[in-house]
């Protein structure tokens, strides 16, 4: 019997990591280091969302941010991190729904949807996926096995 495989559903997130620096916070540090020059996509930026993250983590404020807004802060540092890691891994990922991507590889089998709508880099040519939204949000809980956001993307980045 033939069984037709759902079409692959990409999605333009790019401008939920622009939102890191268009929509910042009030507070000085935000302000003075979240930035469009400071957040370019390059590995070493990811040291700032590190901090930033931090902040948002052990801070009344950010943990007031993470309250009220639990969605929009993982999924922000997700797709910067996905950003990032689109550009270092010479264009051979694209961010799809997680649903199109899960009914069409076994990759997802142990994964269940984080956000409402969530997204996963995933390159048909290496049949590969990548989950930085899901990791963001791991991370944010205090449940990710990388001690830094840092740490994570060189080694999603190495092993491309």
């Amino acid at each position: 019997m033939f069984f037709k495989k759902r079409k692959l559903i990409k999605n333009d997130i790019k401008y939920m990591a622009e939102l890191l620096y268009k929509d910042v916070s009030s507070e000085k540090w935000d302000q003075e280091n979240l930035t469009k020059d400071n957040l370019n996509l390059s590995i070493e930026s990811v040291r700032l969302v590190d901090e930033y993250a931090d902040r948002l983590m052990h801070t009344d404020f950010g943990q007031q941010l993470l309250k009220e807004h639990s969605d929009n802060f993982p999924v922000r540092i997700g797709v910067y991190l996905g950003e990032v890691i689109k550009n270092h891994t010479n264009g051979q990922y694209n961010w799809f729904e997680f649903k199109s991507i899960q009914e069409n590889t076994i990759h997802l089998d142990n994964y269940m949807v984080s956000v409402e709508s969530e997204s996963v880099l995933y390159s048909k040519k290496l049949d590969k996926v990548i989950c930085p939204i899901y990791e963001a949000i791991q991370y944010l809980n205090g449940e990710s096995k990388y001690k830094t956001l840092l740490n994570y993307v060189d080694e999603v980045i190495k092993n491309q």
